[in-house]
């Protein structure tokens, strides 16, 4: 990948970790309360499998909760948390993703995140993933997540990492 495109990308990661007034957005259900942005996958090692990654932002005065995802080329796409039992990382699905009135919720490497499972094909760097979330308001959101490579997402987790240590 081209540095400055590389640069880029960090820096937009760097900005969903802080609270900035204002994100930039990438699609919001159709009455605009919910907006997703900064959606990014990483490339698949095994082939079958790959993970998603994003901002979420409710707008509204109510909770709602993330509680479906639709990827195309996907058996399946599961909310999972990443975490750490008697020392050991795991990563336990989870049934639905609540989403508090007036907040972000961010899927990171490492934490919260979204597992396509049964991939018909493997993702690569400069695919793009494209799919549905459906949350438990009704409302819908297009997600379009760009495919970067491993060495490029370890970076990406080591400057936010930094950036957040700082």
């Amino acid at each position: 990948m081209n540095p400055s495109l590389r640069r880029c990308l960090v820096v937009l990661l760097a900005a969903a970790a802080c609270d900035t007034p204002e994100p930039r957005w990438v699609s919001t259900s159709g009455d605009g309360v919910l907006e997703i942005s900064e959606a990014f996958a990483g490339e698949s090692v095994t082939g079958g499998t790959s993970a998603v990654y994003f901002a979420l932002r409710n707008r509204g005065p109510l909770d709602d909760t993330l509680e479906a995802i639709v990827v195309e080329g996907a058996g399946s796409a599961r909310i999972h948390e990443s975490g750490e039992r008697d020392g050991i990382r795991v990563m336990v699905p989870v049934s639905a993703l609540p989403l508090p009135a007036r907040q972000v919720t961010r899927l990171a490497p490492g934490g919260t995140h979204v597992m396509l499972l049964d991939l018909v094909r493997r993702p690569v760097a400069g695919d793009s993933l494209r799919g549905i979330l459906r949350f438990r308001s009704g409302r819908e959101i297009s997600l379009r997540a760009e495919v970067h490579g491993l060495t490029e997402l370890e970076d990406i987790v080591d400057e936010s990492t930094r950036r957040s240590a700082g």
